[in-house]
């Protein structure tokens, strides 16, 4: 990366940070803070404050990390792939703060308006990176995937996501509220899945129905594994006795996405699903 970009990279990902800072601290009155939290040794240390200043600098440098090394495989050009990354950025993390609704027994409003303090300058982050890269590449005109391709695409990695995550929920692998809050789970799972086979199609799949190990690792490692890790790590960060919770949660959802992707994509899948829309 040329100086000039590495100044201009660097300089969009302080601006996003300093506004979700600024955001956080507009909707204080909404917090999801405990009342009486038991606060990680780095919290401890260095505070509150510069912890979750912490976290924001990785968060959005790793999405910023993320976007740079998939930037030429994203359809489109320059503002095109930065609504599509921060679109697709913005939304995964809006609907993982939710989850805390059900875990945490937090009020909807509280986590939606905290999860939008993380999200909208995730979006900006998107847009920004894509206005400060090279608009020289012609847009792809590969074939676009037909609604019925989609809708296969997006219903393949909501199964997955939901089987996984319920199998963990009744093995207690993870914490959950499947119990406490059974409709709001249920929902959320499906929600959750469901916008990581949108995120698929926004950032991968348009131009063609080809499967290769290289893009299901690029979108299941690199793009969901990176922005989920990051994400989650805010509570193991600032909080004391999530470490194990937040690890498991990584390892098996980025699982979750790495079959879905598979399934959604196999040659193998495709000649079986071709086969039985011929027979009905």
């Amino acid at each position: 990366m040329k100086k000039k970009q590495l100044l201009i990279t660097l300089a969009i990902i302080s601006i996003c940070v300093l506004i979700d800072i600024a955001l956080h601290a507009l909707t204080s009155d909404y917090s999801t803070m405990p009342d009486d939290p038991k606060y990680s040794n780095i919290a401890e240390i260095f505070g509150v404050e510069i912890t979750a200043t912490l976290w924001a600098l990785l968060a959005f440098s790793g999405a910023t990390f993320v976007f740079l090394k998939l930037q030429s495989s994203i359809p489109g050009v320059g503002l095109e792939k930065g609504l599509r990354y921060g679109t697709a950025i913005s939304l995964l993390w809006l609907f993982a703060m939710l989850e805390g609704v059900a875990l945490f027994g937090n009020e909807l409003i509280n986590e939606f308006v905290v999860g939008l303090s993380d999200a909208i300058p995730a979006f900006l982050l998107g847009i920004l990176l894509g206005l400060s890269i090279d608009n020289k590449e012609e847009k792809s005109t590969e074939k676009q995937l037909a609604l019925s391709r989609k809708m296969f695409t997006v219903c393949m990695f909501t199964g997955v996501f939901f089987i996984g995550r319920y199998l963990a929920y009744f093995t207690g692998l993870i914490q959950s509220g499947y119990l406490t809050s059974p409709l709001f789970t249920l929902l959320w799972t499906l929600i959750i899945g469901a916008c990581i086979g949108i995120a698929c199609i926004w950032l991968e799949c348009p131009r063609n129905e080809s499967f290769s190990k290289h893009r299901l690792v690029r979108f299941s490692i690199l793009f969901f594994g990176i922005n989920w890790a990051t994400f989650l790590l805010f509570m193991p960060l600032l909080f004391s006795g999530f470490i194990t919770d937040v690890l498991l949660r990584i390892v098996l959802d980025v699982l979750l996405v790495t079959i879905g992707y598979y399934l959604a994509f196999s040659p193998r899948v495709k000649s079986w699903r071709e086969k039985n829309l011929k027979n009905c």
